[in-house]
């Protein structure tokens, strides 16, 4: 009997053209049987999705946008109640290749037989979201070590520094696969088993980092999750917080154009680095306090204080335990 994999994938907002490209492309693979659509109160008409593919594609739709941990939650629900054998998470404008189908099915089935069908997950790779790798960086550069903060380590500021002269811009080969700790929802294919032992996403983060804290299950229960370089994943429109559009970090939470994205982003990792990523809680401090240093330094040179002022607000909130949806930054 033939195995079936099942989309899962939410939307928002007026984006029927990216979700309608996304779905005609998973469809196109025998591989993919079916998708399922969480709508977090969408303002285009997803009927005719369901019209164009009536045994294929299942719109489930919310009253309001509750933001992407609860609409992957829902979405993984509905999958897990189907009679899916493999599901595989996927953004809205994810548009899967011809190789990241067959090589992450292929893969997956050979790790399965290696670890378990609930210890193994498999990524595809979204240049764009992989940004490191496409570098070229080296692997144990690429996985944050434990106790950083907000990906800072003073372990790798030497070889930050290094890698920034011009004799340190060189990149090494690309890797056919790396093992991570954790990583974006978009491109993760599982057996269903391995769903259903992790669990649904953390509905309180709301949305931003809820994709690194439950992926984190799969490596800290003992599993593994692996990228393959070559089972690419085309993307129709660039995440606010990729590295291509600022030089580093700070830049990117400080002169990025939207208030609410910094502060979930802010707020869910300074509470995941707090109470899941914290090995040792001395270098926790000390990351900690090196990486605020440094955010101030560049908010006085870029003129970003107000901006400032809302990322150690979110700080403090994710630090206190103060999630779920913001007051003061609803979504729409």
């Amino acid at each position: 009997m033939t195995s079936k994999t099942t989309v899962v994938t939410v939307t928002y907002g007026d984006r029927l053209p990216f979700v309608q490209q996304s779905i005609e492309r998973a469809l196109s693979f025998p591989a993919v049987s079916n998708v399922v659509v969480v709508s977090n109160a969408s303002l285009a008409s997803l009927d005719q999705l369901v019209q164009r593919w009536p045994d294929q594609v299942r719109v489930i739709e919310l009253a309001e946008n509750t933001g992407s941990a609860n609409g992957y939650a829902v979405g993984l629900e509905a999958a897990l109640a189907s009679d899916a054998d493999f599901i595989w998470m996927m953004d809205d404008d994810n548009l899967p290749t011809a190789a990241a189908v067959s090589i992450l099915h292929r893969e997956l089935t050979r790790l399965t037989g290696l670890l378990g069908s609930d210890r193994v997950a498999v990524l595809g790779y979204r240049e764009t979201q992989q940004a490191d790798i496409a570098q070229g960086i080296p692997a144990r550069y690429i996985r944050q070590p434990r106790s950083s903060y907000f990906g800072f380590h003073i372990a790798q500021l030497p070889y930050k520094i290094w890698r920034r002269l011009p004799w340190g811009k060189r990149a090494g080969p690309l890797p056919t696969s790396i093992s991570l700790p954790f990583a974006p929802y978009g491109g993760m294919l599982a057996h269903r088993s391995l769903y259903e032992r992790i669990g649904l996403p953390l509905r309180e983060l709301v949305l931003y980092v809820d994709d690194t804290e439950y992926t984190r299950r799969i490596t800290a229960s003992g599993g593994r999750l692996f990228l393959f370089t070559e089972a690419v994943i085309e993307e129709l429109e660039q995440s606010w917080n990729t590295k291509q559009r600022t030089r580093n970090i700070y830049e990117t939470f400080l002169l990025g154009d939207s208030d609410f994205r910094a502060y979930y982003t802010a707020r869910n990792q300074a509470w995941f680095d707090k109470n899941v990523w914290a090995a040792s809680p001395r270098l926790h401090r000390i990351n900690r306090a090196m990486f605020l240093t440094l955010l101030r330094l560049v908010a006085r040179l870029r003129n970003s204080r107000k901006r400032l002022a809302l990322i150690e607000q979110a700080i403090h909130d994710g630090e206190s335990g103060a999630l779920g949806m913001s007051k003061t930054f609803p979504l729409r």
